[in-house]
């Protein structure tokens, strides 16, 4: 059940994947977490068929398989939770535009989660009957309320950083537009007076943006594990921060249209 959204929640985070990688990034954590993930979903078949087998039959041959299954289904999932924590952790590693604290945060948070997966993974050999097991996959199931929320609250982080760096290159814009308009209406080259309004239309966008990715990163930043409804909450985040990167795009298509405006200008001055 801990996976059904699990494997989509990299959709926001499209890649490309090589056919060969030399070194551990994202790309080989993710596509790790896919093949342990492609595991799991088999042996979970295997373990239906045979809880079914059990119950229907009930001998000793089919509870002895009933237990192998199930060990190998609950072990192959705590191993699904930890490779998709990893790979987490790498495209936050290799995302810029997030702040150093917020990411050594999440790293020891993360890094702790999967200490406990890892380490559950290995409590789960000691179990000696179907009734262990069912008690030790009922801590999983429990602990993944909190793991699910470490996980939107990345994921979040990650898209934030994304914002964080488009919005970086057009602040770099906004200052070398200021400065060309601040040496044009000095030199009284040409009126700037409608440069200026989209100048400051242009970081009324900025403004707008920041305070709806702010929005979102406040929705994910008050998730508990006890919520019912995460998924939804994450949902709303990523429409938020859609909305912010409109406003981006906003102050972007501004930006153009004033580096058009001064580039004429600056023609029309050679040309005369």
């Amino acid at each position: 059940i801990i996976f059904i959204s699990v494997l989509v929640l990299f959709s926001s985070l499209a890649y490309i994947y090589a056919q060969e990688v030399p070194e551990f990034d994202f790309n080989r954590a993710y596509q790790d977490y896919l093949h342990i993930y492609g595991q799991y979903r088999e042996a979970h078949n295997q373990y239906i068929t045979a809880r079914e087998q059990y119950l229907t039959y009930k001998t000793l041959t089919a509870k002895t398989l009933a237990l192998e299954q199930t060990l190998d289904m609950l072990q192959k999932r705590d191993e699904a939770v930890r490779t998709y924590l990893t790979a987490l952790r790498m495209k936050m590693a290799e995302t810029t535009g997030i702040s150093n604290y917020k990411q050594n945060t999440l790293y020891l948070k993360l890094d702790a989660e999967v200490s406990w997966y890892t380490e559950h993974r290995e409590e789960l050999t000691s179990a000696a009957t179907l009734e262990d097991l069912v008690d030790t996959s009922e801590e999983a199931e429990s602990r993944y309320n909190k793991t699910s929320v470490l996980i939107y609250q990345a994921l979040g982080v990650i898209l934030e950083g994304k914002e964080n760096n488009i919005r970086n290159q057009i602040d770099e814009q906004v200052e070398l537009i200021k400065d060309k308009i601040s040496q044009i209406r000095d030199k009284g080259d040409k009126d700037t007076t409608t440069a200026e309004r989209w100048l400051l239309e242009a970081e009324n966008k900025l403004t707008r943006s920041q305070e709806k990715l702010d929005e979102a990163i406040l929705v994910l930043d008050s998730l508990k594990p006890r919520d019912r409804n995460k998924e939804g909450d994450y949902n709303q985040s990523r429409k938020l921060i859609q909305e912010s990167h409109l406003y981006l795009k906003e102050a972007n298509s501004y930006l153009k249209e004033l580096i058009r405006e001064i580039k004429t200008a600056d023609e029309i001055k050679t040309a005369d």
